[in-house]
């Protein structure tokens, strides 16, 4: 599915597969996240490219996993890859066995992950950056919780928020590292501290406040509460 607000267009899946989003601007676009398949990615992107006449410029990741991070790596297209530290060292560590065990569950070889990634063009920051474009602010900001490298996006002044697993919609979270309750603390300050008028979640339909509200609802269940209170939520076909 597409959904389109203000210069940023969303794609999002039914079966909670992960979200990819665009934004345009005078002359490039840029996305947040890639998916796991290049192809999938490479099928996004020449969508948008053609629809917008724009080539994509950069790519900006939330974190590690596979299904948010491989898509890029693993394209043929040379676009510069933003990410933080953090992020390139988990992905330039991961180990023979479990890029074998990846490469078996998606059919897709991705045995030879850092000759790709060192192939990539890179723009790497520690815990914060600020990046403009046209009259835009995109700012990173590494927050941990799901994954000790998990950066948000927030762009100013539409307000959206790039919020990668911090927040699901309508689907099951996978593990977070973090627990519930320093999980919820952070989604209380982020309700207060921002003026977030959209969300893209990590997995799941775009929408709006009511999305962080929802997940801090969530959190306030015990998990064998949530199997029976949220059972309409999907579960999220995850490769990690």
């Amino acid at each position: 599915m597409l959904d389109k607000s203000e210069n940023a267009s969303i794609f999002w899946f039914e079966n909670s597969a992960s979200n990819v989003v665009f934004l345009e601007y005078n002359d490039t676009l840029i996305c947040f996240d890639s998916s796991l398949y290049p192809s999938k990615f490479e099928e996004m992107k020449d969508l948008m490219e053609s629809k917008t006449g724009k080539k994509l410029g950069k790519i900006f990741l939330t974190h590690w996993h596979p299904d948010h991070s491989f898509g890029a790596i693993f394209s043929d297209s040379n676009i510069e890859i933003v990410m933080n530290y953090s992020t390139y060292d988990i992905l330039s560590n991961l180990d023979k066995k479990y890029l074998k065990n990846i490469s078996k569950q998606a059919d897709f070889n991705f045995s030879f992950l850092n000759n790709h990634l060192n192939d990539k063009k890179l723009d790497l920051f520690e815990k914060t950056n600020h990046f403009v474009f046209d009259n835009q602010i995109v700012s990173a900001n590494k927050i941990g919780i799901h994954t000790t490298d998990s950066t948000i996006y927030f762009i100013k002044p539409i307000n959206l928020l790039i919020s990668g697993d911090l927040i699901f919609s309508k689907s099951h979270p996978e593990k977070m590292i973090s627990e519930d309750n320093i999980w919820k603390n952070f989604l209380d300050e982020l309700a207060i501290n921002f003026d977030i008028k959209k969300i893209t979640p990590g997995h799941g339909k775009p929408g709006d406040i009511s999305l962080l509200k929802e997940q801090i609802e969530y959190l306030s269940f015990s998990k064998e509460e949530r199997k029976t209170k949220f059972k309409d939520y999907q579960l999220t076909d995850l490769v990690i």
